[in-house]
């Protein structure tokens, strides 16, 4: 339903447009939970580590979230722990629909060639699908990195929305992680909604726009949010991380 391959077409209808009303009902069930407070971007880090810390708790749950599948069970994830991670998606979802002023507009996507295919998505521009986010937060943070990602993330699509600025630098600087590989090899992350932050044209060249960086000499995207480049030697992890942040920054500026 949310994770893997998209389920058939009638199936995937049923669910988008169930999808509302189940974010209602376990945004409930997790404020109760969690004693989470008023839906705003500064609770995110704590909500997040403490769905983090759950993850893998066997506690009974009604109903189990009908996207939870083997494949996160055997990454440790309990059923109660999925219900957590679709509990915090709805409380994104709120924190996004404070800002718009009504609830937020899901529905199916229906474009073969997305990321998101029969999957359900916000019909607003600029915010990649709150479950996205979250689910790719939450690995993220079990894999050791910094929970305040999922807040920049939804900070940065928050500030996308008529009305509400321009991006902050630490978001700025968030578009990019360089980790080292081998010498001269490095794998280039970026944020889970890197995508909606691009746009479809701008994404589509994104790999030229690495591999035109100053210093890099061939660039492939492995995944969606992922790349492995090559550089000439000499070129250190923080110098190339500048590099291909004003990339991409142009890139999206464009």
């Amino acid at each position: 339903m949310l994770i893997g391959d998209p389920a058939p077409p009638e199936r995937a209808g049923d669910f988008c447009a169930r999808w509302p009303g189940l974010l209602r009902d376990r945004l409930a069930w997790f404020v109760a939970e969690v004693g989470a407070g008023a839906p705003t971007p500064d609770t995110l880090d704590g909500l997040l580590v403490t769905v983090v810390d759950r993850i893998g708790e066997e506690r009974a749950v009604e109903p189990v979230p009908e996207w939870y599948d083997a494949s996160l069970a055997s990454a440790g994830w309990s059923a109660y722990g999925a219900a957590l991670v679709e509990g915090l998606t709805a409380f994104v979802a709120e924190v996004y629909a404070a800002r718009l002023g009504r609830p937020l507009p899901w529905v199916l996507d229906e474009d073969p060639p997305s990321p998101y295919h029969l999957k359900p998505v916000v019909d607003v521009e600029g915010i990649a699908p709150p479950w996205r986010q979250v689910i790719g937060t939450v690995r993220q943070v079990q894999s050791g990195k910094d929970p305040a990602r999922l807040r920049s993330v939804v900070e940065h699509s928050l500030a996308q929305l008529p009305g509400s600025g321009s991006v902050r630098p630490e978001q700025e600087a968030d578009l990019v992680e360089v980790t080292a590989v081998d010498r001269g090899r490095w794998q280039v992350s970026f944020p889970e909604d890197i995508d909606a932050r691009l746009g479809p044209t701008a994404y589509a060249d994104l790999e030229d726009a690495l591999a035109g960086a100053d210093g890099v000499t061939a660039a492939v995207m492995e995944d969606r949010d992922r790349a492995l480049v090559s550089t000439d030697e000499g070129i250190d992890r923080a110098d190339l991380e500048s590099r291909l942040t004003r990339a991409v920054s142009a890139l999206r500026d464009g």
